[in-house]
């Protein structure tokens, strides 16, 4: 007499917690990196191990070019690039809903010329959208080869998961190297011009072939290479802004602001405001403002028309240049 048993798969609450844990630990991971490159890389793996897949592969979506991308797949160097209506990727990105494919070769949706590139061979696929919060959808998150038995709907809500977080992710490290590279071509674009600014106020800048202005260039060069005040006199047009500003840009302060003010401009009432600033809480609402002198400090201040300020504002501001303290 024989006996049959059946086989019944019963998942443990154990195993189930187990793997949720594992994705909350993940998503701390995923927020503290901020290289693209490696961001991709951590993603792909923890897919593979905990949903046990040989690979994991994070595809982004190119819109201007109509493409999907993999720059990190989880075995493979080579970045991956083809048309985003393709493929089982494509698919998913159409639709914008998860899909299972337990044969691959034998859906009419598969791509084998990746298989061509890369020298794997696809058995089966978990493939999900990769979601923003505000629903958008910015690639695909493919898992692909079981080792043992088939996907599962548990399988496929981790993956889902995991897609979610790592959605959130992707897009912050995103914005974070384009605010970089930015910044970086600001910084590029800063220096040429700061360059550019220097060359132009120099010594060098001031024409003339004359003694007198080669003296004027020599004590340029001389007063550059100290923090002294100096007094620029001349009339209208002989180039005194000119004067000071090639001090400013010869001398080790060029990095910082040079800041010119026409005194003759100020009226009386906002002179003391414009030149010192206005602290915060002097009256109801008012909050503090960096006035002229503090916005040039580590630079250069360029007071122009200074015997047009009241003998009043020119005692204080007589007081500040001894003291060179606001």
């Amino acid at each position: 007499m024989g006996t049959d048993y059946m086989k019944a798969e019963v998942k443990s609450p154990h195993s189930i917690l187990d793997k949720y844990t594992a994705l909350l630990d993940i998503s701390c991971r995923l927020n503290s990196e901020r290289n693209f490159d490696q961001l991709l890389k951590l993603i792909a793996d923890e897919a593979t191990k905990h949903v046990d897949a040989e690979r994991a592969t994070i595809f982004i979506l190119d819109k201007e070019a109509g493409e999907l991308w993999a720059k990190i797949a989880l075995g493979v160097s080579d970045t991956i690039r083809f048309d985003a209506r393709l493929g089982i990727a494509g698919a998913v990105l159409i639709a914008a809903k998860s899909l299972v494919v337990e044969d691959v070769y034998k859906s009419p949706l598969f791509y084998p010329s990746i298989d061509s590139i890369t020298g794997f061979q696809t058995r089966n696929i978990l493939s999900v959208p990769l979601r923003t919060p505000k629903r958008e959808i910015i690639g695909v998150f493919q898992v692909l080869n079981k080792r043992e038995g088939k996907f599962t709907t548990e399988d496929e809500k981790f993956v889902e998961a995991l897609a979610n977080q790592a959605s959130i992710a992707l897009e912050n490290a995103q914005t974070l190297n384009e605010l970089e590279n930015r910044k970086r071509e600001l910084q590029v674009e800063n220096d040429s011009l700061r360059k550019e600014v220097e060359e132009r106020f120099t010594s060098k800048s001031i024409l003339g072939t004359s003694n007198k202005i080669g003296d004027i260039r020599t004590i340029i060069d001389k007063t550059s290479e100290t923090s002294v005040s100096v007094l620029v006199t001349g009339e209208n047009g002989t180039g005194k802004e000119l004067s000071a500003r090639a001090i400013h840009y010869t001398s080790t302060r060029r990095a910082k602001p040079f800041v010119a003010v026409n005194c003759a401009a100020l009226p009386e009432s906002l002179v003391e405001s414009e030149l010192f600033g206005i602290e915060k809480g002097v009256a109801t609402g008012v909050e503090r403002r960096v006035g002229r002198i503090e916005s040039a400090n580590g630079g250069s201040l360029f007071l122009d028309e200074i015997g047009d300020l009241s003998l009043t504002a020119q005692a204080k501001l007589l007081r500040v240049l001894q003291e060179r303290e606001v």
